[in-house]
């Protein structure tokens, strides 16, 4: 027997039916910080313009009897920093809305705004690797076991430290290397089962530590993966990074600023190599 067309239903019992706000944010995602922490530090606390002046290799001369030594008497130059780049992200939460929100948004947009500033901090280091003048790779093409050893290679005749390299990709030169057997079969790496399958990282090539960022520029229509010492780089803050926050009487809202003043600039330009991709 139907049961006619007098039964209740979601529709007609609307009212009863809650409405839940889930404990639960989701947040953007964020790109993986790995440049700024790789480059040489050159901060100071005051001034606009960092001097850092250079100390030249000197010449071994043959010494003939009876003569005097011969004097080595370079004429040095200097490598300035300027940091006057000025970064700010700010935001204001009125009264009513932090007293009628469940949600500590002071928190979540605090950490996000600090988040906005590294990230352009970060990107702004890669635009230094098309400045330069070793490259290897072309613009379309992926990054190949030849392109890392002559990248290599570049730093090796530059008497560039073994320590402190580092190689920073794109995700799509990631998928690259992954497909290049050497690094990933275990029968090749003859060490045991492969750290990129079994952790999922790049890591170690060749002896350089390789790390993957979406935070690379394009130039030229190449992407910007570099391979580079840490002096490659040289990075500053005039003006550490600040959070600052303060109570707006007229708008009856919390303000929250977060700020810095930095540079970034090529210090030691054979010590740093374009892979273009």
């Amino acid at each position: 027997m139907p049961l006619g067309t007098s039964n209740q239903t979601v529709t007609t019992g609307a009212n009863f039916i809650p409405e839940i706000w889930s404990p639960l944010v989701i947040k953007a995602t964020e790109s993986k910080l790995v440049l700024w922490n790789r480059t040489w530090d050159w901060s100071e606390d005051n001034g606009d313009i960092v001097h850092t002046p250079n100390v030249s290799n000197l010449t071994a001369n043959t010494k003939t009897a009876g003569s005097q030594v011969t004097l080595n008497a370079p004429t040095e130059g200097v490598t300035d920093l300027t940091a006057t780049t000025h970064r700010e992200c700010s935001f204001l939460i009125e009264d009513i809305l932090k007293a009628q929100s469940k949600y500590p948004l002071s928190k979540y947009y605090t950490d996000k705004a600090g988040y906005a500033i590294a990230q352009v901090m970060d990107t702004a280091v890669s635009t230094n690797f098309a400045n330069f003048s070793q490259t290897v790779g072309a613009a379309g093409s992926p990054i190949g076991d030849a392109q890392i050893l002559d990248a290599i290679e570049y730093l090796d005749l530059a008497d560039a430290p073994d320590e402190e390299r580092c190689a920073v990709l794109h995700p799509s030169q990631k998928n690259a290397i992954f497909k290049i057997d050497k690094f990933v079969r275990a029968d090749f790496s003859g060490n045991g089962p492969s750290k990129i399958l079994t952790k999922g990282l790049i890591g170690d090539i060749y002896g350089v530590m390789f790390y993957v960022t979406t935070n690379l520029s394009t130039s030229a229509g190449s992407r910007l993966n570099a391979m580079f010492h840490k002096e490659a780089i040289m990075t500053g803050v005039s003006s550490g990074l600040r959070t600052q926050g303060d109570y707006i009487l007229e708008y009856l809202a919390n303000l929250v600023v977060v700020d810095v003043v930095y540079g970034t600039g090529e210090s030691r330009d054979a010590f740093g190599v374009w892979m273009r991709s």
